[in-house]
């Protein structure tokens, strides 16, 4: 259409000469009608959000009273209407009351049944910040405690199977000191399993090959490296895997199973599936959590969280195979110092980091968005100063193997970390929430001994969970990135190519820096 013959608006009669002369009028009351519509979706969304958060509020209080035990409220901190809490997560091996486990005795304690718990997380939820913080206590963490008038030095994992969640409480606000606990839930296998089921399975990108088809002493696991859904049982045995690598190494699994279960749940789909989540939830677990008012603070809290990211704070320590003797003979256990435990202590409670997007070998210049990022190829003084070098040659023949298996080019960097070894090369399908097929594949390195694998990957189902809400975007020599962080450091780096997503993830415990990780990811190219 030519621009004399364009009408700004579609006119339903003949122009007045006020119309005429007024055409600016003209285009405010579109603009208007838009802004009137916005506000009438958001309201509407807003009701429909407070009316299911009622509903939520209700059902789970009631599924509270006829569900999981109360837990007593000896030792925790009433939480104060919209202010932070710090939220005690025990992750035990009960499954019910006449359950019995190959690894451990069942014991009896105030008329309860116990086992020993393998998770200890203290999950901070802050509505003035923008992360949500967990911090995992070290099952093997030495701790000395009085229980019934005796003294133990032993495992802090000891303390459930001692005492059960009160001991535990009392215990982990004496070895932390400054922390004030506001809530206690303890989560056994039932309770993860139906909140697996409820959010409708999770997509977890796992790092690397768990195995372990022979060792009847820790449970059955044989699941391939690769984007890809995980359910029941198979989620259990993943997140509690710890055959061939350390607690710390499952403490980080088990946090970045949260995080993406975060991301694949969202703010939607807790309010789609809250009824679901609410029966799973509570009548599952065990907690303080009863009234409608402790359950609706809650949930105000976990909902703003939900598009927060999640970061993980370590926990320091000063030796992790330190000695002692039990009636079983020697054990290793995790010891720390007061500098350190204060210095996790702040760290979860007062350090509120934001990830930086790392300006090493950079450029700005102008662009027509406003600024725009223009990174250089990395030159080898660079990559070796960032611990970078040039990918081993089998590599390559590998990945090459891997593409006749996959509808698209593999990506391949063309750098590694120094210590890295390839380790994996592994093509895969995936059903998306659609039931639609995807091809993808993924090729690891293993930066250490224990749990320490990074990789790239490939997949064309371009917009999966993992992706939904990405915490930045960068142009870098022409490829768009999206990044995913945990408020400090970037976990994956992904970009999109004619229909297919390709990323490069860190390893659990996030060893590379951020600027190994752009590095790495901005030498990828196809293979040819």
């Amino acid at each position: 259409m030519s621009a004399g013959r364009r009408r700004p608006w579609p006119r339903r009669g003949a122009a007045t000469p006020a119309d005429a002369a007024s055409p600016r009028r003209q285009r405010r009351h579109p603009l208007r009608r838009y802004l009137l519509g916005c506000l009438v979706i958001s309201a509407c969304t807003t009701a429909t959000i407070s009316v299911a958060a009622i509903g939520v509020v209700t059902t789970i209080a009631s599924d509270f009273a006829l569900g999981g035990r109360p837990l007593d409220s000896a030792y925790l901190t009433p939480a104060k209407a919209g202010a932070a809490q710090t939220i005690l997560v025990i992750g035990d091996d009960h499954i019910g009351p006449t359950t019995t486990y190959s690894t451990g005795a069942e014991q009896t304690v105030n008329g309860y049944h116990y086992l020993h718990a393998d998770t200890f997380m203290l999950v901070r939820m802050d509505p003035s910040q923008d992360q949500t913080s967990i911090i995992s206590i070290p099952r093997d963490l030495l701790v000395s405690f009085s229980y019934h008038g005796h003294h133990y030095t032993d495992k802090f994992n000891s303390t459930y199977s001692i005492g059960g969640p009160d001991l535990v409480k009392k215990v982990a606000l004496a070895t932390l000191p400054g922390i004030a606990i506001n809530h206690v839930i303890d989560f056994n296998f039932a309770s993860f399993l139906g909140l697996v089921d409820a959010i409708g399975c999770v997509y977890v990108d796992v790092d690397q090959r768990y195995l372990n088809d022979s060792d009847p002493t820790y449970q059955f696991i044989n699941i391939q490296p690769g984007y890809q859904r995980l359910c029941g049982n198979k989620a259990l045995s993943y997140v509690r895997y710890r055959h061939t690598d350390s607690d710390f190494v499952r403490v980080a699994r088990q946090q970045d199973f949260i995080r993406q279960a975060k991301e694949q749940l969202g703010a939607w789909g807790f309010v789609s599936k809250y009824d679901q989540l609410a029966k799973a939830f509570g009548r599952a677990v065990w907690t303080d959590i009863r009234s409608s008012t402790s359950v609706a603070q809650l949930l105000e809290l976990a909902f703003f969280s939900l598009s927060r990211p999640v970061r993980q704070v370590p926990f320091q320590v000063e030796n992790t195979a330190f000695p002692i003797s039990t009636s079983a003979g020697t054990e290793l256990t995790v010891t720390s110092t007061p500098a350190k435990i204060h210095a996790s202590v702040d760290d979860l409670l007062y350090v509120h980091p934001k990830t930086a997007i790392p300006a090493l070998a950079a450029t700005t210049t102008p662009g027509h968005g406003g600024r725009h990022r223009s990174r250089r190829r990395a030159t080898t003084t660079t990559a070796r100063s960032n611990d970078l070098f040039a990918l081993s040659p089998g590599a390559r023949t590998q990945a090459v193997a891997v593409g006749v298996n996959v509808p698209f080019p593999v990506y391949l960097p063309t750098l590694q970390t120094g210590p890295a070894v390839a380790n994996d090369f592994h093509a895969y399908t995936i059903g998306d929430e659609q039931h639609h097929l995807h091809y993808g594949y993924r090729i690891d390195w293993q930066v250490n001994g224990v749990g320490g694998y990074y990789g790239i990957e490939g997949m064309n189902w371009t917009n999966p969970p993992l992706f939904a809400n990405p915490s930045a975007t960068e142009a870098i020599d022409g490829r768009t990135y999206m990044f995913i962080d945990d408020g400090k450091h970037i976990h994956d780096i992904g970009w999109r190519q004619r229909g297919v997503l390709y990323w490069v993830s860190n390893t659990l415990q996030e060893d590379l820096t951020n600027i190994q990780m752009v590095d790495i990811a901005n030498s990828a190219h196809a293979l040819h």
